[in-house]
C-alpha cells in the first residue's frame, strides 16, 4: 500500500487540528507542512516547546505523520546554512523526517555550475546537524535545478547520507528532459515525492489530476515501484487546480493515487 500526503498549499487556512482531520478523513497517511507562506497550521519555528509537544501527541493520536517540512530554504544563498538548524530542530521535535529544500534561482552574475557546486558546499555545511537530529535534507528539482541531472549534482558532490531527493515528477520533465534521463540521474537519492500531473501553459505550469494533463504519471508511478520506493506520494497544488475546496482536491489526488496503483499491480 502506498502512502500519500498532501502540503498544505490545498488548505492554507485550516488550522493544525482541521489540517489533522482533513488528513484522516480521506484516509491519508501523512501531511507535508509548508512553512513561512502564512498558512494558518502554525508549524512555523516560532512554535513554542509546549506546542510542538501537542502537535506531535495529536498527530499520533490520529495516527497521521508529519512526512516533510517544505522550506524555502535556498541554499546556493549562504543565509540557507544560517537558517536551517531551526528549521532542522522543528522537525526533529515534530518527528519530520526531512526538510524539502531547493537550489534556488540563479543569483546575477552566477553560473549553473557555479551555483551547483556552491549549493552542493552549503548543504554539507548543515547536513552532519541534520543527520544527528535524524533529519535528511531532501533537494527538490526545482528552480534552477529543475533538471535530475543538475539536481543529481549536487546530491553527489555534497556526498552526505542526510542528503537526498525530493523528486518533483513535474519539473524535470517539462523542461525537456527524458524522464529516462530523470531516472538515471536521481533515482538512487529519492526520498519523498511531490508527484502530480500538469499540463504546460505559457508561465507557471497548471496542477491536473491525474490523467488531465501531458506528464507519462504511471510510468512515472510504476518506476517508483519497481524499486520498491517506501516515501510518500505527496500531492502539491494551489487554489482549485485539483478541485472547488479541500475535500474534493484531496480526494482526486488519493483516488488518482490508488487508480495508478491498481494499474501497477494489474501488470504484474
Amino acid at each position: 500500500m502506498i502512502k500519500i500526503s498532501f502540503m498544505t498549499f490545498a488548505c492554507p487556512d485550516y488550522s493544525f487540528d482541521q489540517v489533522v482531520d482533513l488528513a484522516v478523513r480521506h484516509s491519508y497517511q501523512g501531511i507535508e507542512f509548508r512553512t513561512d507562506s502564512g498558512h494558518a497550521h502554525g508549524v512555523e519555528v516560532s512554535a513554542d516547546a509546549a506546542t510542538r509537544v501537542q502537535m506531535r501527541h495529536k498527530m499520533a493520536d490520529a495516527g497521521i505523520e508529519a512526512c516533510c517540512l517544505a522550506t524555502s530554504l535556498q541554499f546556493v544563498n549562504e543565509q540557507a546554512v544560517e537558517q536551517a538548524p531551526a528549521l532542522i530542530d522543528l522537525a526533529a521535535e515534530l518527528l519530520i523526517p526531512g526538510l524539502r529544500v531547493f537550489c534556488g534561482p540563479l543569483p546575477e552574475g552566477v553560473s549553473l555550475k557555479d551555483a551547483i557546486k556552491r549549493a552542493a558546499a552549503n548543504i554539507a555545511k548543515v547536513a552532519d546537524r541534520a543527520q544527528a537530529a535524524g533529519v535528511q535534507l531532501w533537494l527538490e528539482t526545482h528552480d534552477s535545478v529543475s533538471l535530475a541531472v543538475d539536481a543529481g549534482q549536487i546530491v553527489r558532490l555534497a556526498d552526505h547520507p542526510a542528503v537526498a531527493i525530493n523528486w518533483d515528477n513535474m519539473h524535470p520533465y517539462r523542461n525537456g528532459e527524458s524522464l529516462e534521463t530523470t531516472w538515471e540521474a536521481i533515482s538512487p537519492y529519492i526520498q519523498h515525492t511531490h508527484f502530480h500531473d500538469s499540463v504546460n501553459e505559457p508561465g507557471a505550469p497548471i496542477i491536473t489530476p491525474f490523467g488531465q494533463g501531458g506528464l507519462p504519471v504511471q510510468k512515472m508511478f510504476d518506476l517508483l515501484q519497481s524499486v520498491h520506493y517506501i516515501g510518500y506520494y505527496s500531492g502539491e497544488w494551489f487554489g482549485e487546480q485539483m478541485g472547488a475546496d479541500a475535500d474534493t482536491s484531496l480526494a482526486a489526488h488519493r483516488d488518482g493515487l490508488l487508480a495508478l496503483e491498481a494499474a501497477y499491480h494489474n501488470k504484474q
